[in-house]
């Protein structure tokens, strides 16, 4: 492999530094402003969302972009980081808990980070995530061992638990009316944006860039602490005046900044089967998409025996271009269908699944018959619903608990849905290890899929005005 580029190589070293510096801002931006998160009234009057509404959803857009490239870039390498020049020797057992550990650390914390965004700053609480989860990334490009390896993945779900709840509870704190939707469909578009450039590391990596691992694990690092300059200076939690509430929220109006015990937090949430439906279907929906974006690629090096180059883009780009589209589409189709159902936002994702679980099954019990082409256009309807419950799994949330624990909800959300990744993560690597195909986890999650469908449809039901 030839020497690695000198130029990127000093950019990817001063990582450590402009996060130190970014960190010595942050705090004086802190003591200037507070810490405190500013109280926001229900009551507001109905207004259209301002300019720094769709500033937010266009600043966090590059966050969580660079969020899922981070995530998502350690499956694409599976190769290169167990068997390939400079590798670090473990079996895919031993990779599959790397994953998890994660995963379980993200998971776990997720409600932790979930409560601290009810009650503190959003966006000093997510400035602080981009910047350490950068360095993380960073550090893993530096790992010389299994075990280093395992101790930054883990590190690295400490950091980003506390981004996703303070993101979307942000956003839909600006967009509390006919908007809400689409700015969260905008928002998490990114993601799949994020997950598609993760795809073509392989190519960074390998041919044609030969950068390597290492490096392209370095540069990302250093492009997300410098973007949390961007961050700090445009992102803003927004004032009482800047999130137009709806008329629901009127009508079940709450003191603009009440004080709360966990445990009254923990009662109100759990309050009516609504959330308990919620934490099944996403447990179901996690363990599909955390097992494709794990073990997607190598699943399909092993059905069709192509190389990791080819296998990367075609496991990430298709499946997010259906993601991207759906998150956009059935955002607007959400916010139109529920100016005349207040159920449509959960009866879109619900239609999206019903269709997807059978798609995927077939493509995995017909695979070798029908050919590659075939197979990435039957998985990608698992994009589609993934993409649909993006867009409004956080509105349907907000419409089913009290909105003050938004973040903390989505928190427990988050719990059980990385918690079931981390358990399906785990599993392919030790079913592939036994000589099982990775392509019977995929069939199971496709049965899981259709569950999810039906369970979107029996949340229970509000009122048409």
């Amino acid at each position: 492999m030839p020497e690695p580029n000198p130029i990127l190589t000093f950019l990817a070293d001063l990582t450590p530094w402009v996060a130190l510096g970014i960190a010595v801002l942050a705090i004086m931006a802190a003591c200037k402003k507070g810490l405190k998160k500013p109280a926001i009234s229900p009551n507001a009057p109905v207004t259209t969302p301002g300019k720094w509404a769709w500033i937010a959803v266009a600043v966090l857009w590059v966050v969580v972009m660079l969020n899922y490239f981070d995530r998502q870039l350690l499956a694409v390498l599976n190769k290169s980081l167990t068997e390939g020049p400079g590798c670090i020797e473990m079996t895919q057992a031993q990779f599959g808990m790397v994953t998890s550990a994660f995963l379980i650390v993200y998971a776990a914390l997720s409600p932790v980070g979930g409560y601290l965004a009810d009650r503190f700053s959003r966006s000093f609480i997510i400035m602080c995530s981009l910047v350490v989860w950068s360095v993380v990334t960073w550090m893993t490009g530096k790992s010389e061992s299994y075990e280093e390896l395992i101790f930054w993945r883990a590190a690295m779900g400490v950091s980003e638990a506390f981004y996703i709840p303070a993101a979307l509870a942000l956003i839909t704190d600006y967009h509390r009316g006919g908007t809400r939707s689409l700015a969260t469909g905008l928002h998490m578009s990114g993601i799949y944006a994020g997950q598609v450039l993760a795809g073509y590391g392989a190519m960074m990596a390998g041919d044609p860039c030969q950068l390597g691992w290492r490096l392209t694990f370095e540069l990302f690092g250093f492009i997300g602490v410098a973007y949390g300059l961007v961050v700090l200076f445009f992102l803003r939690d927004p004032k009482a005046e800047e999130a137009p509430a709806t008329e629901a929220a009127a009508e079940t109006a709450a003191p603009s900044a009440p004080e709360f015990t966990l445990g009254q937090m923990l009662k109100s949430i759990f309050t009516g089967r609504g959330m308990y439906l919620l934490l099944l279907m996403i447990s179901f929906a996690g363990f599909a998409n955390w097992f494709l974006l794990g073990w997607y690629p190598r699943l399909l090096q092993d059905m069709f025996n192509i190389s990791e180059a080819e296998a990367g883009p075609q496991a990430t780009f298709w499946i997010n271009i259906a993601k991207y589209i759906s998150v956009l589409a059935c955002a607007v189709i959400a916010d139109r269908w529920y100016l005349r159902n207040k159920n449509a936002r959960a009866y879109v994702p619900g239609i999206a699944f019903c269709i997807a679980g059978p798609c995927v099954m077939l493509a995995m019990i017909f695979g070798d018959a029908i050919g590659l082409a075939a197979v990435l256009a039957l998985v990608s309807m698992q994009g589609v619903a993934q993409g649909s419950m993006d867009a409004t799994l956080m509105p349907v949330l907000r419409s089913t608990i009290d909105e003050r624990f938004a973040a903390t909800g989505y928190g427990l959300l988050n719990l059980t849905s990385v918690g079931a990744g981390a358990l399906v993560s785990w599993l392919g690597g030790m079913l592939k290890d036994a000589g099982t195909p990775l392509s019977a986890v995929l069939t199971l999650a496709g049965v899981l899929m259709m569950l999810c469908g039906i369970i979107l449809f029996l949340l229970p039901k509000k009122e048409n005005a």
